[in-house]
């Protein structure tokens, strides 16, 4: 970069001016007779910088990479450069049919990990289910084997309690046994003596030596011994049948309590039986309780959609739009090569607003705050456009002083990279007005004017000129912006002189 200062002042413009002015008197005439070819600059508003002018290059205020996320080969290519392009552009397309696939087999694997869902969800309401009838049934069964374990308890009871009615009975029989048979004894000895007794009173009443009554006293003591005897027989008899039926009812209480006791180890069995199906059936009914199958399922739906939307971004992804307002100024892809993230397809400047770095002296930095207002002149395309400071760098450029970075609007796009613009620092108190070229600007004693291309002919035009610093001059009076003013050949024009814009003006 170039700096450079400039102190023009009125008085030696109005002399230059003054002079060719005279020249172009004689003149005329026969510039009326030709094609006087010119350059013109467009009249613009703005307001004029004071002080140094410090040159820098027009540079984008953002200039974008553009590589696609994803290698592939390139299906079209809708941009060229020069393009003008938008945000959300489409800039390129890759070709898609292997990620559209992608996505299909993704939405698919997506439907299958909902049905599992439902699957699962179905599976526990139905383990449910089952384990909660399985609880009620072994419930039930604990109920049933309490009970029969009471009423084998009681079995057992009154088996016992027939043991011992049995054995009482026996003991009792065997005790009338025992009795009936000593009464047999004694009365089988009383009768052995009645008898006897009666044949000795027969005896004796048949020789006339016992009495009829003791004879009889005697037969009746037979008689009664006798029944006595017999009576004994009958006892012992008795007693020895309730023997038999005490120890057939000793064993028929034997033999229930063997079967109640059977039956009880059998509803104790049943009791314990019941209470681990009781135990399981709870841990079933946790089980099937659980969501953790059912998490497990959607889990596997959320991953499903998150492969979904990895299969679309990847489809988004194969077209390439552009990030920002810019313009391509550079293509390195074409329909059918194949690109990657490695390296830009495009590249994409945003020269809506621009940028210019200049470089300021140690002695006039302080002087500069980010916001100010400058004024920037491209000379050779005679753009004059107003800016601010965007930033100031603290460090010196070895030596060559400040970097200081100005941000510029461009909503014309007549601002291009690469060009060399002036920049000069506009102060607070700036007028503003109409801003041309200084050396366009011609005297006729007092009063200044100017030429104007309209429709192929230099229309004079008198202006009231407010400031010149270098090689611009504020017009006050007499221009509007846009005006063509003419700015060379000066000499050879006149009022309604026939004339042509060179090309590159």
């Amino acid at each position: 970069m170039r700096q450079r200062k400039w102190e023009v002042t009125a008085a030696a413009l109005v002399l230059s001016t003054t002079l060719l002015a005279g020249c172009s008197t004689g003149n005329n005439q026969a510039a009326q007779a030709m094609n006087v070819t010119v350059k013109v600059s467009q009249a613009q508003k703005g307001m004029l910088g004071q002080g140094s002018i410090y040159t820098g290059t027009v540079n984008p205020s953002a200039t974008v990479n553009i590589m696609p996320k994803i290698a592939g080969k390139v299906d079209n290519v809708t941009v060229d450069v020069g393009a003008e392009v938008k945000p959300g552009q489409v800039l390129f397309r890759l070709d898609d049919d292997d990620l559209r696939n992608k996505l299909k087999i993704a939405e698919s694997d997506a439907k299958a990990a909902q049905a599992g869902v439902k699957t699962a969800e179905s599976s526990r309401e139905t383990g449910v289910v089952s384990a909660s009838s399985g609880l009620v049934s072994s419930k039930n069964g604990i109920i049933s084997s309490k009970s029969a374990i009471t009423q084998a308890q009681n079995g057992i009871n009154q088996a016992q309690a027939a043991i011992n009615q049995a054995n009482t009975a026996a003991k009792q029989a065997q005790t009338a046994i025992s009795t009936a048979g000593n009464t047999i004894k004694q009365t089988q000895e009383a009768l052995a003596t009645a008898k006897s007794t009666l044949t000795r009173t027969q005896s004796l009443a048949d020789n006339g030596l016992a009495t009829q009554a003791q004879l009889e006293q005697a037969q009746a003591a037979v008689v009664s011994a006798q029944t006595a005897y017999d009576n004994a027989v009958n006892a012992r008899a008795n007693a020895q049948e309730q023997l038999e039926a005490a120890r057939n009812a000793q064993a028929t209480a034997q033999k229930g309590l063997a079967t109640a006791q059977s039956a009880y180890e059998n509803a104790n069995s049943s009791y314990a039986n019941a209470s681990e199906g009781y135990n399981n059936a709870q841990r079933q009914l946790e089980v099937s309780q659980s969501t953790a199958g059912v998490e497990a399922s959607q889990q596997k739906v959320s991953q499903a959609q998150v492969n979904i939307d990895i299969a679309r971004d990847a489809l988004d992804n194969a077209v390439v739009k552009s990030p920002i307002n810019g313009i391509v100024v550079t293509k390195n892809v074409e329909a059918g090569e194949m690109v990657s993230s490695a390296a830009p397809s495009l590249v994409i400047a945003n020269l809506d607003t621009v940028n210019i770095l200049i470089y300021v002296p140690a002695e006039e930095i302080n002087g500069i705050q980010a916001g100010d207002r400058v004024q920037v002149n491209v000379a050779s395309s005679g753009i004059v456009a107003n800016g601010k400071v965007k930033n100031i760098n603290p460090m010196d450029a070895a030596g060559n002083g400040y970097p200081v970075e100005v941000a510029v609007t461009n909503p014309g796009g007549q601002l291009k990279t690469g060009m060399l613009a002036d920049v000069s620092f506009v102060g607070d108190d700036a007028k503003e007005g109409i801003i041309i070229p200084s050396k366009a600007i011609l005297k006729d004693g007092n009063q200044s004017y100017v030429y104007v291309a309209v429709k192929g002919k230099a229309v004079r035009k008198p202006v009231t000129v407010s400031t010149v610093t270098g090689s611009q001059a504020l017009v006050s009076k007499g221009l509007a912006a846009g005006d063509r003013v003419i700015s060379n050949n000066l000499a050879l024009l006149g009022d309604d002189v026939t004339i042509q814009v060179a090309a590159n003006s």
